[in-house]
């Protein structure tokens, strides 16, 4: 099948970055379910959920090319016009002040200013005007135009967040007594804090808020009557380092509580992209319901089937189209070879995440170790594993750092225990698995699970068994074990289960370590 073929170095079936992927993803796209619940702009899901390398990035971009218009909301840029880069909010921050209901109003404001502004600017309408034929009553329209008088016309344009915290400001001065905020900002009493917490809530919600929810409005009588053109707006890169932590969750939780104002907008579709561990410390940081989230969200899960069919895809463009070879290549047939008695490809599979970059990574490792050759050995595949398993654990490490900064530690301390294990060879053996995880971690002991086991008095018993199982679940969330069911079969973390329960603990329930940080023993065959 592949004797007409010679591999090289340089070939690749696509880049782990989704922005440097555009290629092969215009070519190679697999329509999902997800992304037909994702281009069906009646349905309410707007939260994109999945872990790095599940593809979230790219179902935005292909989403992108459906749309008439496309807004981006990028979080850095928000965070730097409204909260970073304004005295006024740095102090309420320094002092505590709860600033969600202000964050949320913000949000607003973004997504309103940015539809409206990149919708009329296309169609090269006079907003307001356009507007002010939809408004169903005379009232609605008064407070319309009020509204974006309040800011000299500058409620779509540069200058608008100088308007926004400037009436903030003067609004606590004058009702606080305040001459100057700023000079006072330091020596504020608690019951001043609370007053000033009071105070911001209550005019911005009553307000603010109130003005931009008629503004939607208006949007939908609008968009009832003008249907035909297709609005998207993305926010994505929650992930990064847009500002520090404790804002950042705070954040999250006002935009996910602001997008459903926009429900029921005819034509209009936002869309945010998310990772599974940043919704999940968003909830417990903010205490948020997360079942609120569940009608909104589209959960990323892919199976083997839907990874061989895009591998499948990719194979035959790079060979096709690129390299000018008409042979239908397949995963299958590329690696059709046995590998500890396991078939090559499915091997590969079985040593990935079950996300599109890792696949697309350890293929691409492969097809550098087949250099000059017709075909993938398992000798090639088994070198590089190495390699992909060293680029894998870099990747998980990033991932995580943030909330468990010693990931390769919890691996090492787990992995003394064999490569399966149920809690009670974990409590037998507790000292091992504990002297494993400090030597590991010496010079990194701010590491939460870390100083969880220094300050746990082995004698005690409870403070042992929920060290466990703090450990377990943590290696269970990060997709480093799975539990072991009788017939044989896995369960990794996914979107549906992203933590184990209780019952998981169960004396016959045993847990094994994912073949991607095992302890390795391979025998091959031709």
């Amino acid at each position: 099948m592949t004797d007409e073929i010679i591999f090289r170095r340089d070939m690749e079936i696509g880049n782990l970055s989704a922005e440097a992927d555009q290629d092969f993803l215009d070519n190679c796209f697999i329509e999902t379910a997800e992304y037909n619940e994702i281009k069906n702009y009646e349905n309410r899901k707007m939260i994109i959920l999945g872990r790095t390398g599940a593809g979230k990035t790219a179902l935005l971009n292909k989403a992108k090319e459906e749309a008439d218009v496309v807004v981006d909301i990028k979080p850095n840029v928000f965070v730097l016009q409204y909260i970073d880069n304004v005295p006024f909010i740095r102090q309420l921050k320094e002092e505590k002040i709860n600033l969600e209901v202000f964050y949320k109003f913000l949000w607003l404001h973004e997504i309103l200013s940015s539809i409206v502004k990149n919708y009329f600017k296309y169609y090269n309408k006079n907003y307001l005007m356009e507007l002010c034929k939809f408004g169903s009553d005379s009232e609605r329209i008064k407070q319309l135009k009020n509204y974006v008088k309040q800011y000299d016309d500058v409620f779509f344009a540069e200058g608008t967040k100088e308007k926004i915290t400037d009436q903030l400001e003067s609004k606590l001065e004058a009702e606080m007594g305040f001459k100057n905020f700023a000079k006072i900002a330091s020596t504020l009493s608690e019951s001043q804090k609370k007053e000033i917490q009071s105070k911001t809530s209550q005019y911005v919600s009553k307000t603010q808020i109130n003005q931009l929810k008629n503004l939607i409005s208006i949007l939908k009588d609008y968009f009832e009557n003008n249907k035909q053109k297709k609005i998207l707006v993305t926010i994505d890169n929650l992930d990064e380092n847009w500002t520090d932590e404790e804002s950042k969750y705070k954040l999250i939780n006002s935009l996910l509580d602001t997008i459903r104002f926009f429900i029921g907008i005819p034509s209009l579709k936002i869309l945010i992209a998310m990772r599974n561990d940043l919704l999940s410390k968003t909830v417990e940081v903010s205490n948020r319901q997360n079942e609120k989230d569940e009608s909104y969200t589209i959960k990323l899960n892919w199976s083997p089937t839907t990874l061989t069919n895009l591998i499948d895809k990719r194979l035959q463009y790079m060979f096709e189209f690129k390299y000018k070879k008409n042979s239908k290549i397949s995963f299958k047939h590329i690696f059709d070879c046995f590998i500890s008695e396991t078939e090559g490809y499915n091997y590969i599979l079985e040593r990935t995440m079950m996300r599109p970059r890792d696949v697309i990574s350890f293929v691409n490792q492969c097809i550098k170790q087949a250099d000059g050759r017709t075909s993938i050995t398992p000798l090639d595949i088994i070198n590089a594993e190495k390699l992909y398993c060293d680029e894998r654990l870099t990747a998980l490490k990033h991932e995580w750092h943030t909330l468990y900064p010693n990931v390769e530690c919890y691996i090492k301390a787990i992995r003394s225990l064999g490569n399966r294990f149920n809690y009670f060879n974990i409590k037998d053996n507790y000292q091992t698995v504990l002297d494993s995880l400090l030597n590991s971690a010496i010079e990194n002991q701010d590491d939460p699970i870390v100083v969880s086991f220094l300050e746990c008095n082995i004698d005690n018993d409870n403070c042992v068994n929920v060290n466990i199982k703090t450990l377990v679940n943590t290696l269970f969330t990060i997709g480093v074990v799975g539990i072991e069911f009788p017939d044989g079969t896995t369960l990794y973390s996914n979107a549906d289960k992203p933590k184990l329960s209780q019952l998981d603990f169960d004396d016959d329930i045993y847990f094994v370590i994912h073949p991607l940080f095992a302890k390795r023993k391979r025998s091959i065959a031709i």
